[in-house]
């Protein structure tokens, strides 16, 4: 993708600053050099490249404006890539140790040892004053290269510009700068108060420290000589020594820099407050560290907003707690229980750690710069990946309005692949024997290969990894709804209209027959059940596809209900369309324009044969509409008989046709038809997004029905006669939990109040639930939540004063 003036336009029209738009290696690890540009037929050096005594053209890799995602298979070159961004941009590390070693120009002889070379093609900002490079025009991208050990120069308009010493670095001071994401660094679980301070870290302010010295000096006995005593207190209170520390140690103080940034730099905690919760902690006013500690907890609440990012619970907190001599990071969940981070996931503290960086980052850096990460999937769940893309997504446009930087990531994870945005994926392969690393061309358009080699399996083709999925006949379907979801959400800048496809997985069934069997493979096998909604033709396949659904199994509930079940002709009669007169919607083929078919067909036909020796002036939008009559307004069937008619030596698919469709769309804005075919998309999609959202909800509904009825069934097997008040606590707890998410949660959640009000659960001084025959009617009325909910509505409704409560509070 090599940027247009267009698109530096576009960019300069947002008030960006410099980009880096490509980067150019050769002779770099695997990075050999792009031997498919040099065996291409015709494919001559550039006037400024070396051809002597061979061409050895470089690896360009095209980087998108915004977010860049390299993926490739093992020793592919993914992290090398990144390297090579840095020494390109900032002239380092160049070391001749990195020379690839399979290379031709390998050589340890005198006057042949060469250096990798590397360049960075940049769009300038109109802002950017490069007067210092007078030949330099600041309106147009240039490439600077830093030849190994010769010395830099520019590229622009196919023309050489040699750059003097101040001159690159001038430039270099310019050029984006580089920040690095540590992905093997973790939030630690507790750090030293003294540090936070400014003072040494001694041995003994880590409780495990202390606590091996207390059991050590226990098990001395009373007889121990002060020798031994001090043979097992020395070992505690000396630091260390020894490769194996010294690298224990960086890693510990890179923790303790990390968790001074959450508190001091993004909780914005007064460095000064420690000082106090240590003299607090040293003089026992446990009021005051007890305040202290609450203040620190508030500030992290406010200030990190973490709960909006980590979606798999909205209502986790990070938290601090006081010990002697460390503050340790705590973590409250839904349940309102307190864990340690020893007793947490490592990709919690993964991801915290991620999102305190980049959240320190930027508010310490003002300036628009490029984020590298190297596969930052390694420790984070699905779910954890997919908050994390969010998060990149705000780091690169952020909606405070704040810079806009670059972000490019390595990674082997679906998860961490954005599919609402295929054209910022990047496919690095390995060649054979001395071939080194290629780019994978057209990666972005071919939405399925090569990426199923690259990450293993590709994300579309399951249904047991999308949160919601969308079950489609063949292939054809899903590469046409995948391809122009992806084009309508790059052209509208929104999901709106088009599918979310990190939240949708689209399943091509392989046939009209099997949509019913892959549903029930996805929802007829388990209690927790995805939602799924079909998508069927108007043909008699369709129909009988159908009838399938609707039947379900035998004795058994139905696996999906007629509103999840949808019939494209049923749609297209009750939707308003941009559609020729004879049109007729029957399949998702009859929602493209002619226009926009004749010309997709026609760039299939090039993909297997010379135009120039084929007569297609007979094949044209008039001859494809002359036959809708004949086809009964079925675009396809007009298509393919008009195209085997005219070419009867060729033939066209339905899956490669709608490949050249979706790879029209992103290349091409002049093909008429165009509008329509948003029209109809956005209309189909926004109708099939809207359902799955109406599926999800209720499968959401539901399980949190199951849950209610499991902690109400346990209840009453385990509780016949009597219950412990802890108990009860967890038990609303768990209740309140299952219906906070409903639509009555919130009038739900003032009834089980009241139930421990009424109960008096708080006072522990009586360990026992008073009254449990009361109680436990109280608790299994809740099963009637829906009726009880309207209730208490009606209650609270100003309308309705006449209705008055029978018995006090306790209706």
């Amino acid at each position: 993708m090599c940027i247009s003036n267009e698109t530096g336009s576009f960019l300069l029209s947002k008030g960006l600053k410099m980009r880096l738009s490509r980067v150019h290696t050769r002779f770099f690890r695997s990075f050999n050099y792009d031997y498919e540009l040099r065996a291409k037929e015709n494919s001559q050096p550039r006037s400024w490249e070396d051809g002597n005594p061979a061409w050895y053209p470089f690896v360009r890799v095209d980087l998108d404006p915004e977010i860049t995602a390299i993926v490739g298979a093992n020793e592919a070159g993914k992290t090398q890539l990144l390297d090579a961004i840095e020494a390109a941009l900032t002239g380092s590390p160049i070391r001749r140790a990195d020379l690839c070693r399979y290379s031709d120009v390998y050589s340890v002889m005198s006057g042949s040892v060469r250096s990798p070379e590397f360049g960075a093609t940049i769009v300038p900002d109109e802002s950017d004053d490069l007067s210092f490079i007078p030949d330099v025009d600041r309106t147009r991208e240039f490439s600077l290269y830093r030849p190994g050990d010769y010395p830099p120069f520019i590229v622009q308009n196919s023309e050489r510009i040699d750059l003097d010493q101040s001159q690159v670095a001038d430039l270099t001071s310019m050029l984006p700068k580089i920040h690095r994401l540590k992905t093997n660094l973790a939030i630690p679980a507790s750090v030293s108060i003294a540090e936070l301070i400014g003072e040494p870290r001694m041995p003994l302010h880590d409780r495990a420290a202390r606590t091996g010295l207390i059991a050590r000096l226990i098990g001395l006995g009373a007889e121990a000589t002060p020798e031994a005593a001090g043979s097992a207190v020395l070992p505690s209170l000396v630091v260390g020594s020894g490769a194996t520390n010294e690298e224990a140690e960086r890693q510990r103080r890179a923790e303790f820099e990390l968790a001074r940034q959450l508190l001091v730099d993004t909780a914005r905690i007064d460095p000064r407050i420690f000082r106090e919760l240590r003299d607090a902690i040293d003089s026992g006013r446990e009021g005051e560290v007890e305040a202290l500690v609450g203040g620190m907890n508030d500030a992290i609440r406010q200030n990190l907003n973490i709960q909006r990012w980590w979606s798999q619970d909205r209502d986790f907190d990070l938290m601090v707690e006081a010990r002697e001599y460390e503050l340790a990071f705590t973590i409250r969940d839904r349940t309102a229980a307190r864990y340690s981070f020893d007793e947490r996931s490592q990709g919690l503290r993964f991801f915290l750690s991620y999102f305190v960086q980049l959240t320190a980052h930027r508010i310490n850096n003002t300036k628009p710069d490029i984020l590298l990460l190297d596969e930052p999937d390694a420790f984070l769940s699905s779910t954890g990946q997919s908050d994390l893309l969010r998060i990149l997504h705000d780091y690169a446009l952020p909606e405070d309005g704040g810079p806009r930087s670059q972000v490019i990531y390595v990674t082997h994870s679906p998860f961490l692949v954005d599919k609402n945005a295929p054209h910022r994926i990047r496919v690095l392969d390995k060649g054979s024997d001395r071939e080194g690393t290629r780019v994978v061309r057209d990666a972005a358009n071919n939405r399925y290969e090569p990426l199923r080699s690259s990450l293993g399996s590709y994300v579309a083709e399951t249904a047991f990894i999308g949160g919601q999925n969308l079950f489609v006949e063949g292939q054809a379907d899903q590469i046409l709804l995948a391809g122009i979801s992806s084009w309508l959400v790059r052209k509208n800048g929104t999901t709106v209209g088009a599918l979310d496809l990190n939240k949708v997985t689209i399943v091509a069934s392989g046939g009209a027959d099997s949509v019913p069997y892959m549903v029930y493979l996805a929802r007829g096998r388990d209690s927790v059940k995805p939602p799924c909604v079909a998508l069927l033709d108007g043909d008699s396949s369709g129909r009988n596809a159908e009838k399938v659904l609707k039947k379900g199994e035998a004795r058994k509930k139905r696996i999906l209900k007629d509103e999840y079940i949808i019939r494209l002709d049923t749609w297209g009669r009750e939707s308003d369309l941009a559609l020729g007169n004879q049109i007729n919607v029957m399949e998702i083929e009859d929602l493209i324009p002619i226009q926009v078919a004749h010309h997709a067909a026609l760039n299939y036909l090039a993909r297997f044969s010379d135009l120039s020796t084929l007569d297609v002036s007979q094949f044209t939008p008039l001859s494809i509409e002359s036959r809708l009559i004949e086809s009964d307004g079925n675009v396809w069937e007009a298509l393919k008989s008009d195209y085997i008619d005219c070419f009867p030596d060729e033939h066209i698919e339905k899956a490669g046709f709608a490949r050249e469709v979706v790879s029209l769309l992103s290349n091409s804005d002049s093909v008429g038809g165009l509008n329509e075919l948003a029209t109809n998309f956005t209309s189909l999609l926004s109708y099939l997004s809207s359902v799955l959202d109406t599926a999800a909800s209720e499968e959401a509904r539901d399980l949190d029905e199951d849950r209610l009825t499991r902690a109400i069934e346990i209840f009453k097997s385990d509780h016949k006669n009597g219950m412990r008040k802890f108990e009860a606590v967890k038990l609303l707890k768990d209740i309140n939990s299952a219906l906070e998410s409903t639509e009555y949660g919130e009038t739900m959640s003032i009834r089980i109040g009241r139930i421990s009000r009424e109960f008096e659960l708080a006072d522990i001084s009586n360990p026992n639930v008073p009254n449990f025959e009361n109680f436990r009617d109280a608790i299994i009325s809740l099963q009637s939540h829906r009726r009880l909910a309207y209730q208490d509505d009606t209650l609270r409704d100003p309308a309705a004063e006449f209705i008055k409560p029978t018995n006090g509070e306790n209706i």
